[in-house]
Parts: C-alpha cells; structure tokens; sequence
C-alpha cells in the first residue's frame, strides 16, 4: 500500500499582511474569518449559502468569552492537514493557535481557498467536465454542379 508525500502548506504563516481585509478579520472580527473558513472548507468551496453569521463563528466568540478561543483554529487546522493532507503535527498546530492567532487564523482561510479552488475543475479545457460537449452545426447547401 502506497502513503500519499505530504505536501507543503502553500501560505506561510508570516504572510498575515495580505490580503488587508482578511489582516483586519483577523485582528478585530477573528470569529467571522473561523467562520468563513470553516464554512469553505465543509462546503468544498461553496460559498453560495456563506453567512458571516454562522455557527462556527457564534461558537469561537463563546469560546473568546472565557479566553479559549484558540481551542477551535487548533482543532481546525488538524482537520486541515488530514483533508488536504499537509504537513504539520498538533504540537505545531497548538503553538500556532497560541502564539500568533491572528496570522494562524489568516493562513488557515487562505490556505483553504487555495486548496478549494485547486479541486474544481477550470471552465472550457478540453479533459475537464462538461467543457467537451458536441454542439450541432447548422449545415450549409451544397452547392449543385450541373453536367452538359
């Protein structure tokens, strides 16, 4: 039986700074930015139904009233190393989620709007679904030779 190479996150942590506004979520609205990328992740992508008011970001801010919010971005980004199979262990998870919140809670979210999106399949290249239908042509008149 062959093991799957885990591969490497494609965020670094360090890069909390861009894009601004997931910068600001993360800093003053931590519970809407969970909450999203919770969301994103359940959904395989699917923003459609997204709310900013969701369960998961109801359950980080209960969390953040008795100072255990972290507790969720830990076991979140557990889940994400089994889903998209990435590297890491929960020691490194639990310094994440403790030591710099914000910036884990960023990379989290960019991370899994990355591996969503890498999932679905592109639009009109040929091999992907539904981009190789057969589309009726309308036919011309051929045009008649007369023999003398």
């Amino acid at each position: 039986m062959a093991t799957m190479q885990k591969q490497d996150w494609h965020y670094k942590g360090s890069s909390c700074c861009t894009p601004f506004e997931t910068c600001c979520l993360s800093w003053w609205c931590p519970c809407v930015l969970y909450g999203r990328t919770c969301h994103r992740m359940r959904t395989n992508g699917d923003m459609s139904r997204y709310s900013c008011c969701n369960t998961s970001c109801a359950t980080f801010t209960g969390m953040a009233c008795v100072g255990l919010s972290w507790i969720l971005p830990l076991i979140n980004r557990g889940n994400m190393r089994a889903k998209y199979n990435l590297t890491g262990n929960g020691c490194k998870d639990c310094l994440c989620a403790c030591c710099c919140a914000p910036c884990d809670l960023m990379q989290q979210d960019k991370e899994v709007q990355h591996r969503e999106e890498q999932g679905k399949p592109m639009l009109n290249q040929p091999g992907k679904t539904d981009s190789m239908k057969y589309v009726q042509q309308s036919q011309q008149q051929q045009p008649h030779f007369h023999h003398s």
